[in-house]
């Protein structure tokens, strides 16, 4: 039986090209010009704890924390 004893055995997976264009990707800022909406993350199905949020509010973007299932979204209705 072989042993893991040896150089490289069990070693780190080697980043692939895609991973690494995630870590530094940079998408455009949407237009908020026209109002919107907003979407609030919250932590489980209480809808008690936010954890993040996205979307135009008052013409202007915004986008804080992390996002998931649990989620409220409001129009944006500043006129």
């Amino acid at each position: 039986m072989e042993s893991c004893a040896m150089v490289g055995c069990g070693g780190a997976v080697a980043e692939t090209e895609q991973e690494s264009a995630l870590e530094t990707r940079e998408d455009a800022i949407p237009d908020c010009s026209a109002g919107g909406t907003y979407i609030i993350y919250y932590s489980d199905p209480s809808y008690t704890t936010e954890i993040g949020g996205r979307g135009c509010n008052c013409y202007l973007y915004g986008s804080w924390g992390k996002t998931s299932t649990y989620r409220q979204t409001f129009i944006d209705y500043c006129g």
